[in-house]
């Protein structure tokens, strides 16, 4: 006999039709969450079996009342609350999980670099745009290079100057120092080492007209097949000082080995001086500062370091200001205590002598690069980096910042780092982090040396300032490292 349609069966009837959407919405929402998590092991086991379990007795509840005889409207009801509450929770849960796997996409290593060549001009010039340029005296120098040549060619296709070249770096330097040309055209990563090198040349009295941008294909710097959760690794901080695209070529000001044994959650930070005295590895004759490595890739500060300390380097991190600044405001900053009071008017960074301070990102990376307050300059800067990064380290791994802000941090830094870590490798770690909780022993290292003035690689007709190699400091520091790493 056919059922007379009544209002409250109507009623019923709808209410257990939503049901049904609800219930598939639920399950397919759970399936595709439950083979995410499988896919990207972040969670340890002792969270993941309970999510999955939790899971399929939901389903199991509501696939009973759902197809049970007689189920009252507001069972019905209940079910679709319930289901609609905890597929938004597991929706919620894409939303990290899409951050975190969008994140360790972007910070993988780039298969080109970006090089930056500068027209400079005095600033008291009336050239105000590069459109004015042309029949203007333009001084170029011998580079030996293809790439200042192909954006020398690329400038030219814009304006057409009156080229005056000259041999070298230093003659196209003094000419428009002296007036005898309008502007001269520079490779923008030796704009910042001219100034420091040339008495008569300061960077701030300059303006730049016109920068040509190259992208330069080159290989990628592969990484060691390392267990990071059980093996001990080396991995090279790089710090370029520069804003803005990560894979612009730049010196590299800070040099930082993170040596970290996960079985006794042991880190050693040793700091290789940006000025030090270093043979750029494969070549021979004049040394160089350990930060010009920099200009030519993160493979040469990798190799170079390596030569220098005698050890591998299984992976590399390179950050610029930009990723340092965002990652700190993303941290809701950091405690650091100075240990000299100074003040920087750009940023209004305050920093008093033996207060515990609680520094936003600008005035972290004002702390980080500052070295002329200090008697010992550079050396002591050093100690300001490790500072910074220690901040960091501890705030990321004893206080509940990562869980609160984890969205924000990875979007700080999600253009403006590169690693050659694989993805899998850093799911490992996180998940070893979340399983265990340790808690880090961080300690710290400097290579030593002393102050000399000497022609460089990279500058080979000046001579720079430079830190001589000490050996007892680098055997130390090869032997700290090594220490560190054997133990289990």
């Amino acid at each position: 006999m056919q059922e007379i349609e009544t209002p409250k069966n109507h009623t019923r009837n709808i209410l257990r039709a939503f049901s049904y959407v609800a219930f598939c919405i639920y399950t397919i929402v759970a399936v595709i969450f439950s083979v995410v998590l499988v896919k990207f092991p972040i969670l340890p086991l002792k969270f993941f079996l309970p999510i999955i379990i939790l899971l399929v007795i939901l389903d199991l509840i509501f696939i009973f009342f759902l197809f049970k005889k007689n189920t009252k409207n507001y069972v019905y009801l209940s079910c679709i609350i319930f289901e609609l509450i905890f597929s938004a929770l597991i929706g919620f849960a894409f939303y990290y999980f899409g951050h975190t796997i969008s994140f360790f996409d972007s910070i993988k290593p780039h298969d080109y670099q970006i090089e930056e060549y500068y027209v400079l001009v005095p600033e008291d010039s009336a050239l105000t745009e590069i459109g004015e340029f042309s029949n203007h005296t333009l001084a170029t120098y011998d580079d030996y290079s293809e790439n200042y040549q192909t954006a020398l060619r690329d400038l030219t296709q814009k304006i057409t100057p009156q080229i005056v070249s000259y041999e070298n770096l230093s003659g196209a330097i003094n000419a428009v120092v002296d007036g005898n040309t309008d502007a001269v055209f520079v490779k923008g990563t030796l704009a910042e080492i001219v100034s420091d090198v040339f008495e008569n040349f300061d960077i701030d009295n300059y303006r730049i007209l016109d920068i040509i941008k190259l992208q330069i294909k080159v290989d990628a710097v592969e990484s060691d097949d390392v267990d990071i959760t059980k093996d001990s690794f080396n991995v090279l901080i790089s710090g370029i000082d520069t804003y803005g695209d990560i894979a612009t070529v730049s010196r590299s000001d800070v040099n930082i080995i993170v040596s970290v044994n996960p079985r006794t959650h042991k880190v050693l930070l040793t700091t290789v001086p940006r000025d030090y005295e270093v043979q750029l590895h494969g070549t021979t004759g004049l040394m160089d500062k350990l930060t010009h490595a920099g200009l030519y890739g993160i493979n040469m500060s990798i190799q170079t370091i390596e030569d220098l300390l005698g050890i591998d380097i299984s992976y590399y991190l390179r950050i610029n200001f930009d990723s340092t600044i965002k990652l700190i405001d993303a941290l809701g900053g950091i405690e650091v205590t100075p240990d000299a009071t100074f003040y920087r008017p750009k940023y209004n960074c305050h920093f008093r002598e033996g207060v515990t301070m609680h520094l936003d990102g600008s005035c972290a990376l004002t702390y980080a690069r500052e070295r002329k307050v200090y008697k010992f300059g550079d050396l002591h800067r050093i100690q300001n980096q490790q500072d910074i990064l220690s901040a960091v380290i501890n705030k990321l791994t004893t206080s509940k910042t990562l869980l609160t802000n984890y969205t924000n941090i990875l979007t700080s830094l999600s253009d403006s780092i590169e690693t050659n870590i694989p993805s899998d490798q850093f799911y490992r770690f996180i998940n070893m982090q979340l399983d265990q909780m340790p808690s880090w022993n961080i300690e710290r290292n400097a290579v030593e040396g002393t102050e000399i003035h000497v022609p460089t690689y990279t500058i080979p007709d000046r001579a720079l300032f430079v830190f001589e190699q000490n050996p007892d400091s680098i055997i130390k520091a090869s032997i700290m490292i090594s220490e560190v790493l054997a133990e289990n």
